[in-house]
């Protein structure tokens, strides 16, 4: 492998202990930091020393514009935020958008797809859900020996994505690895990675094309909702995770525990409308919060709140822009590649179901902060952008290459 895919490799392994590095230290930043801090700048720099970008590149142009204004909001309120923080912050956006830019050059330079995908990224999700696995043997159902279970959860729903496309396209292993990525998932008692699991599934199977492809997708609904009712009805643990007494709401008259979300997100909302158009600048979600709310509680656990408090309605208009782009290029890739190119149609579907599951993570969630979430779907869609527009171009020049024999020889048989 190359310099660049060997990067990317390690970085994909590293993000497959997800929350691990926490346990070490520097002074007041943690090794994951540290990780974040040096990440965010080193694919950027990878990017600009590469000779040449193909023109896919472009389909993140809402997303830079989107880190450049972030950067220029950050000097407009550096007086007012903690600098740490803030710079930890602003490298997880910096860093995402770079492995995807990065990403997409990388496997746009060859026909077949690059290793770091091929091998390494399957190999960094079997790692994740095996130690996990072995907590969950050792400490039981919701365990955090090794790593965090919320921590796994929200790297386990990036591999449950690959899983299920591999599933799809007849890979080895793949309903095998989708089994145990789903039971680990539900194990680690992670409410949103589970429930998000579960949509993956039939929509992993979609193929509304023919009378098969509708029976496949029905039954797949129909199994996991039988499933899901029968394990929120009489498996403890995981109903008592859903209504244990604490901030709820009544939904369909079932108390569901909302850990506190009914709390913070009317102040952080309230917060927002202070500065509408611009936020108030990175990170200052967390500081808001930690003043009326408490310090135990200083992410808004919904990161589409947290952007367009931070970045206001332009800052929340550049990221949907981008992000919703990317959905549509993978989606488009997908469908091209289901008909023309099968041996690589995993891939961007495994791309497409990622974003997918990260968008819905984030109406609860505060996966974008998480360099060990982001930077593996950074790598996937850009996987997704530069293989499909190399192999595109190609298999799309070989098969018009017999039109042009028959025209040539057409021409020479004419007198």
């Amino acid at each position: 492998m190359s310099f660049y895919q060997n990067i990317l490799s390690i970085t994909l392994f590293i993000c497959g202990l997800t929350d691990f590095l926490r346990v070490f230290r520097l002074g007041g930043i943690t090794a994951l930091g540290i990780l974040t801090l040096i990440l965010a700048p080193t694919t950027w720099v990878l990017v600009f020393i590469r000779s040449k970008m193909p023109k896919v590149v472009l389909v993140a142009f809402w997303l830079v514009l989107f880190v450049i204004f972030a950067l220029i909001n950050w000097l407009w309120h550096y007086s007012t935020l903690s600098l740490v923080t803030t710079i930890q912050n602003l490298s997880l956006y910096i860093a995402f958008v770079g492995f995807v830019v990065l990403s997409t050059i990388q496997s746009n330079r060859t026909f077949d797809l690059p290793n770091y995908i091929s091998q390494s990224f399957p190999t960094a999700i079997k790692i994740s859900v095996g130690l996990y696995g072995l907590s969950l043997i050792i400490n039981g159902p919701g365990a955090s020996l090794i790593m965090g279970p919320r921590s796994f959860a929200l790297f386990a729903i990036i591999g449950i994505a690959w899983c299920l496309a591999a599933w799809r396209y007849r890979l080895p292993g793949g309903l095998l690895w989708a089994s145990f990525t789903i039971m680990a998932i539900a194990l680690s008692f992670s409410r949103t990675a589970l429930l998000i699991a579960l949509i993956l599934f039939p929509l992993s199977q979609i193929s509304l094309k023919s009378l098969k492809g509708w029976v496949r997708m029905g039954l797949t609904v129909a199994l996991i909702a039988t499933v899901a009712y029968l394990a929120f009805t009489y498996v403890e643990p995981i109903r008592s995770r859903f209504t244990a007494v604490g901030d709820n709401a009544t939904v369909g008259g079932v108390q569901i525990n909302t850990s506190g979300r009914n709390v913070a997100w009317p102040v952080a909302y309230a917060s927002a409308m202070e500065s509408p158009w611009i936020g108030k600048g990175p990170s200052s979600v967390g500081i808001v919060l930690g003043e009326r709310v408490g310090p135990a509680f200083i992410h808004p656990h919904n990161d589409y709140l947290r952007i367009f408090h931070d970045y206001g309605l332009i800052g929340l208009t550049f990221w949907l822009l981008g992000y919703s782009q990317l959905i549509i290029k993978t989606w488009q890739n997908w469908q091209w590649a289901d008909q023309y190119d099968r041996a690589n149609a995993h891939v961007h579907l495994a791309a497409f179901l990622a974003l997918v599951a990260v968008s819905l993570s984030m109406i609860s969630d505060n996966v974008i902060v998480y360099i060990f979430s982001m930077a593996p779907l950074g790598i996937l869609v850009g996987a997704s952008l530069g293989s499909g527009s190399r192999r595109k171009k190609m298999i799309k020049s070989t098969r018009e290459l017999p039109s042009v024999s028959d025209s040539l020889e057409q021409l020479a048989v004419k007198p």
